[in-house]
């Protein structure tokens, strides 16, 4: 994630959180106060060796990342259209109960990555 110009993950004495990469925004987990909800990254980053990229997703919680995983079923039609092969980034919300993942959607708007060369 520290190709990512836009969103990092982060960590202090509360735990792990999402944060914009000017701090302006967090995204701590409300499942860590007995809510029903996590956030979770989902991003297009490039590979550590410059061959291509690939994609990455992690929620703060498990239910995060099943909610970024669902949140990229639903959306690789529209993700594809709008930036094909190009890097991006996003932070998910994803609503859960005890049957699985209910709903996702986007925390943030997505961010398109400029490729510095």
């Amino acid at each position: 994630m520290e190709a990512d110009p836009h969103l990092r993950f982060k960590v202090d004495d509360s735990g792990w959180f999402l944060s914009t990469a000017d701090g302006s925004q967090e995204f701590r987990s409300p499942r860590d106060n007995g809510e029903n909800f996590d956030y979770a990254y989902l991003g297009r980053l490039p590979r550590p060796d410059g061959k291509g990229t690939f994609l990455y997703m992690a929620g703060i919680h498990a239910q995060g990342t099943l909610g970024a995983a669902q949140y990229l079923a639903e959306s690789l039609p529209m993700l594809y259209k709008d930036f094909k092969t190009h890097r991006f980034s996003v932070v998910i919300k994803a609503e859960f109960n005890r049957q699985g993942v209910q709903s996702v959607g986007q925390a943030t708007p997505i961010y398109r990555h400029e490729v510095v060369k």
